[in-house]
């Protein structure tokens, strides 16, 4: 997931003002970043303070959208639909100190998705300049049936040579939500390193990608999913097919 200029949160960390040494972003953490649940949740997480300032902390509910290139985009949340209730909204964090906050969600319709965003202030870098931080804790609610394997199709899959990547695209087709565990793509010389993880919305396309160093097209594809995996076969396309791409394209 890729943050827009809001939603950065979902890298784990937003710096507003100031750019902080490794040591400093690493001072405040939230556990667990992600969590899933199946149509209602009743929870909590923990954030903790690494640093030697005290720090003030402000919650706030947020909805999201993941666009087709993986951006996350900032929306609000749905309380139309999404009910969330948190043990408490604001508080102080003590140095060195941790906090577990408690909640309860549920939706009017599954499956449904939200993030609680932990405003941080009162921390410092090095150079004493103040910094505001946001820690996300993002809450999938699924539904009961999982993701099935006839909703999902691959549309399209492109080699991009001159930055060693392959790039897939995929469709969900279905109204459920799943998530991709594991991408991978090979050739009878070489196996690539697992793609990361991430969520394949309803009624929406989606690329992913991983790096391929080798100059020979990859000739299969594997995506797994929790309860079910993909395995295709590539073939190139003709040039004519591809010409909407500057990489080099093939179908699966």
């Amino acid at each position: 997931m890729r943050p827009d200029s809001r939603a950065a949160w979902l890298s784990l960390l937003v710096l507003s003002g100031a750019s902080l040494p490794l040591r400093a972003m690493a001072a405040q953490s939230i556990s667990p970043p992600i969590a899933e649940y199946q149509e209602r949740a009743r929870s909590s997480f923990q954030l903790r303070n690494a640093s030697i300032f005290p720090l003030t902390v402000v919650l706030e509910v947020r909805g999201f959208s993941i666009s087709e290139a993986g951006d996350v985009i900032d929306v609000p949340l749905d309380t139309s639909r999404i009910h969330v209730k948190l043990s408490e909204m604001s508080f102080r964090l003590p140095p060195k100190g941790s906090r577990t906050v408690f909640y309860e969600a549920v939706s009017d319709s599954v499956p449904a998705w939200f993030t609680i965003l932990s405003a941080m202030t009162g921390a410092r870098t090095e150079n004493g300049l103040n910094v505001r931080i946001l820690l996300p804790h993002v809450v999938y609610l699924n539904q009961k049936q999982p993701l099935r394997k006839e909703e999902v199709a691959i549309r399209r899959f492109e080699q991009d040579p001159g930055a060693k990547k392959v790039r897939v695209q995929l469709e969900n087709m279905g109204p459920h939500l799943g998530r991709v565990y594991q991408l991978t793509a090979s050739n009878e010389n070489k196996v690539s390193q697992p793609g990361g993880g991430f969520p394949l919305m309803p009624h929406s396309r989606r690329w992913a990608e991983v790096e391929w160093e080798s100059p020979a097209q990859p000739t299969h594809l594997s995506i797994r999913f929790s309860r079910f995996t993909i395995d295709t076969v590539l073939t190139p396309l003709a040039a004519s097919l591809a010409a909407d791409s500057g990489a080099s394209a093939l179908r699966p």
